[in-house]
């Protein structure tokens, strides 16, 4: 006779007496000591006597049994004891959890325990029954069985720690699959499987129903499944197919309510607290009695679900989602075998699963870089369409620098204020080269952080620093072949300076977080509104960087240094928006007119242009555009006018009545000082000489 006392785990407290020669210790309700701690095997041990010992035998338990002796020593019964140890006096049996273990307290004499019942007319006495669930009297104690909360998800309430009949850890899915290939019936079924999901192709929607079916064919229990897949991390998962039995499916498709009238069912889900269980042991688990052991699981109940498995999408080591399969409609349990065979044919399915869902984004790829494309294309299409408008000496000197200069490799610098168009001269010169069929790509340095700025310009490799979850090419391989527009190249720091210099000497990029250089063919424009003589000087420039970018400088001038374009540039600007706006505008009065060309223009061509725009807006349909509409700003030209009161006849001449008259003016605000006189104008000196001149002054 043995008697054995609970020291710790979920029967804490109770006792048991044992005559029998062999019996079982484990989880399952046919061992003749059920203990329903979770970590102990279904049939986790055996004890059996021999001659005048007790021997404990292990049944190769997934967490492992060990012996205390009274000394403190410890027995571990496992391979290497041939998973057999003698049990003696006073030893304590550890078995399950290495680190929260069932303990057992042995005994030969009974002397000390409370008798067991005995059935009348002698045998073995009668154990305790154990039942399983979450109640007080289940648990055989006042407070239960142990059990851990978890959040609530999809309208289950907090969960305790659910009862697995069986599991099968992640890290045994090799083995598993051997076994379950040695057998003949099995492996000819997982073949059929393989065969079955290559027919499917690369459409994901078709895969999910070959595994659907693979699964139906393979467990005959099952009658729903539902697979989750994870978008990149395992704490993210979504339901992403659900099906029912063939059989099964008639009664799911409607539900009758009190009315009579049919509606639609609810979609099949996997439940959280399934994977939830099998996400956190990183296992396979079945639940062979889903009402009792997962009972409080609103999912479970509501389905009316018996029995459940939750395994894996496994590969390697990661799991990509989850299927769980369930029966609905018998009172039979899913057996062990069944959920060796689901990790298997998991194995499979998360394989057919990737390389379907790798061929969608490859297929979105593709279909987001044609949209890309067409609309690259697009752009510079428009781009090559849009002419120049100016008919000043000042801006005919600039396209006749243009066409000496695009088909040489000479670096362009072109100068100029802000919104003279700099951006529209380096588009002219990319399109009237050699290299027009390849991109035109401009990035603004100013607009872009440093530290993102040598990404945008250089990439990055996928990790190399953070938010950097992919390869990315940066503008110098993109324009490779083609044009690279920097502008505000001023504003770059002198680390991103070092960085440029030498994509310039050498013809080379190497990508944040690379190791290897790569060979690029790019012609660089760049533009600044700053005087980059001045910027070397004060030490905010690199001078080596500065000699290799102005090679050929060309500067544009400012509006109003070309006065006699505003005309030509405010009638195409009103066709332009006029046009968009679906607005017939006839054009300007003469003294609206007259008042734009004696505007100082500080903002240049992008200011005329957004003028422009908002006087569209304003005016009437089939109105000319009056003075009283011009921004009060510009109306301050009105006294101006009426003092200089050129002669009505053409505008060419009425508009160097005006110049002549504002050259004088501004000879006699500085007393005859030219070179102040050129400076408050906004031109050279050379160019008052030339203006002088012309006017006979």
């Amino acid at each position: 006779m043995i008697a054995f006392e609970v020291l710790s785990g979920g029967l804490r407290g109770q006792r048991f007496l044992l005559r029998d020669a062999s019996f079982t210790i484990g989880r399952a309700p046919h061992n003749n000591v059920v203990l329903p701690d979770v970590h102990l095997s279904s049939e986790h041990a055996q004890i059996f006597r021999e001659d005048d010992k007790y021997i404990f035998k292990d049944l190769r338990s997934t967490n492992g049994s060990r012996l205390q002796r009274r000394d403190g020593s410890l027995v571990y019964v496992d391979a290497t004891a041939g998973f057999e140890s003698v049990i003696c006096e006073g030893d304590r049996l550890l078995l399950g959890d290495p680190l929260d273990p069932v303990i057992l307290g042995c005994s030969f004499s009974a002397t000390q325990l409370e008798p067991l019942a005995v059935p009348p007319g002698g045998g073995s006495p009668t154990v305790p029954a154990i039942q399983l669930g979450r109640s007080s009297a289940a648990s055989g104690s006042p407070s239960g069985a142990s059990s851990k909360s978890a959040p609530s998800e999809a309208g289950e309430a907090a969960e305790p720690e659910h009862r697995v009949l069986a599991r099968r850890p992640l890290t045994e899915a090799e083995e598993v699959a051997g076994k379950v290939e040695r057998d003949p019936v099995l492996a000819a079924g997982l073949l059929a499987v393989s065969k079955r999901l290559g027919r499917r192709g690369l459409d994901l929607q078709a895969v999910f129903e070959g595994i659907a079916e693979s699964v139906f064919d393979l467990l005959p229990l099952a009658t729903h499944l539902a697979i989750e897949l994870t978008d990149g991390s395992e704490g993210k998962m979504a339901t992403v197919f659900g099906a029912a039995r063939k059989s099964e499916s008639k009664p799911d498709l409607t539900k009758a309510d009190k009315s009579g009238e049919h509606k639609p069912a609810l979609p099949i889900r996997a439940s959280r607290a399934v994977i939830r269980r099998v996400l956190s042991e990183r296992a396979a688990v079945l639940f062979a009695n889903a009402p009792q052991d997962l009972a409080g699981a609103a999912s479970i109940m509501g389905a009316r679900i018996q029995s459940i498995i939750g395994v894996p999408l496994w590969e390697g080591d990661d799991i990509r989602g989850v299927i769980q399969c369930d029966n609905r409609s018998s009172a039979a349990m899913f057996r062990e075998r069944d959920l060796e065979v689901l990790l298997v044919l998991a194995g499979q399915a998360t394989l057919a699963i990737e390389n379907a869902r790798l061929h969608q984004r490859l297929r979105l790829a593709e279909e987001q870089l044609r949209a890309e494309n067409r609309y690259l294309k697009s752009r510079e299409e428009k781009r090559r369409t849009v002419e120049p408008i100016g008919q000043s000496p000042a801006f005919r000197d600039v396209l006749k620098q243009v066409t000496k200069v695009t088909d040489t490799r000479a670096t362009v610098c072109i100068e100029g204020e802000t919104g003279t168009g700099k951006e529209l001269i380096a588009g002219l010169i990319h399109t009237q080269s050699s290299r027009r069929d390849k991109l035109f790509v401009a990035q603004n340095c100013a607009a872009v952080p440093d530290t993102l700025l040598e990404s945008e310009l250089f990439g990055h490799k996928k990790g190399s620093f953070t938010g950097a979850d992919s390869d990315k090419k940066g503008l110098f391989e993109v324009a490779d072949g083609g044009t690279l527009f920097l502008d505000e190249i001023g504003e770059m720091s002198l680390g991103l300076q070092a960085k440029l210099l030498r994509v310039l000497q050498e013809g080379e990029v190497r990508p944040i977080g690379a190791t290897q250089q790569r060979k690029v063919d790019v012609r660089i424009l760049c533009a600044t509104n700053r005087s980059l003589e001045k910027e070397v000087a004060e030490g905010r420039f690199r001078q080596d960087l500065y000699y290799r970018l102005k090679v050929y400088p060309i500067r544009l001038p400012a509006l109003r240094e070309r006065r006699e374009d505003i005309g030509l540039l405010a009638d195409h600007f009103l066709a332009k928006y006029s046009h968009e706006m679906k607005k017939p505008v006839p054009g300007f009065t003469s003294e609206a007119l007259a008042q734009l060309v004696a505007y100082n223009w500080p903002g240049n061509v992008r200011e005329l242009e957004n003028e422009v725009h908002r006087l569209v807006i304003q005016v009437e349909p089939e109105a000319f555009i009056t003075p009283e509409l011009l921004a009060p700003r510009m109306r301050q030209a009105e006294g101006l006018m009426d003092r200089i009161a050129p002669q009505k006849g053409q505008l060419k001449d009425m508009m160097e009545e005006v110049e002549r008259f504002l050259l004088i003016q501004a000879l006699k605000d500085h007393g005859g000082n030219k070179t102040r006189t050129a400076e408050t104008l906004g031109i050279t000196r050379e160019g008052l000489h030339k203006k002088l001149a012309k006017f006979g002054l």
